[in-house]
């Protein structure tokens, strides 16, 4: 029972973690992203879609690789 409680919280801050590098990695990427209000929303609907996502593929592997190019596909949309 611990043992899975440490594992969940280590994938959780593994995710996270994860989602921050891209953030800050996407948000960085273009100063026209970085400073634009609606690219920063933009990524921000991006972040909420792939925790749904996630959440909603429990612990297959195919369907959170489905989740990461999701991810992907709208952070590189959300490049005005």
């Amino acid at each position: 029972m611990i043992m899975v409680a440490l594992k969940s919280m280590a994938l959780s801050a593994i995710c996270g973690a994860f989602l921050s590098a891209v953030t800050v990695g996407a948000a960085s990427a273009g100063s026209s992203s970085a400073a634009n209000p609606a690219a920063r929303d933009c990524i921000k609907d991006c972040n909420d879609a792939v925790n749904v996502c996630k959440g909603n593929a429990g612990k297959s592997t195919a369907a959170k690789k489905v989740c990461k190019r999701d991810y992907t596909n709208c952070v590189g949309a959300c490049k005005f």
